[in-house]
């Protein structure tokens, strides 16, 4: 593989037409890599979108290219205890999945480009426009703010990407072998317009 040059993704909204798209997709031999392939290549990812409004974007290289650099997708929840187990019931925003083809780690070289940071970056910012959809639209009670995931406690290299991007360990949870984590999102102050 040549070593991809700096640029940026392009991002489309996923639909169940780029799965054949998706066949030669891996994220690795990891058990968390291989479960996020799972998940876009099979029925996972429609049933997400069907039961729970999941959005899901696919990354590529260019407009004209359909080989796939990664995936992402994001949820609002319903009512959660947040922290889990016990607190108090929140509505969350929540990453239930998101990849990137084993191919694709660590490229490009420059951070500034690296594909895993533009994932994320997209991302983030997908659910700021979220939260601000229903700071719109729904009463206060209902507004979120929180950015949740969890990733697999043997996966360093994720958490690392996630803590730079603002993201904190949920000290003492595990789910299953999965770790935690949420990011407070910026939506800066609402004012009224004033008369």
């Amino acid at each position: 593989m040549a070593v991809p040059e700096n640029q940026t993704l392009f991002a489309d909204e996923f639909t169940a037409a780029d799965q054949p798209f998706l066949a030669g997709l891996s994220c690795g031999d990891e058990p968390w890599s291989q479960a996020a392939t799972e998940w876009i290549n099979g029925s996972e990812v429609l049933d997400s979108i069907e039961k729970f409004g999941t959005k899901v974007w696919v990354y590529r290289n260019s407009e004209a290219d359909d080989a796939v650099v990664g995936f992402a997708s994001l949820a609002a929840t319903g009512w959660q205890r947040w922290p889990p187990p016990a607190g108090k019931r929140s509505r969350l925003l929540y990453i239930p999945q998101p990849g990137l083809d084993q191919r694709f780690r660590g490229f490009p070289p420059d951070p500034e480009w690296r594909y895993s940071n533009q994932i994320l970056e997209h991302l983030i910012g997908q659910a700021k426009d979220l939260a601000r959809q229903i700071r719109q639209h729904k009463p206060p009670g209902k507004h979120v703010d929180l950015l949740t995931l969890k990733v697999h406690q043997d996966n360093v290299a994720a958490r690392k990407v996630y803590e730079r991007y603002g993201f904190e360990l949920l000290a003492g949870f595990d789910d299953n072998k999965h770790l935690v984590m949420s990011h407070k999102l910026e939506l800066g102050e609402e004012h009224e317009p004033q008369p």
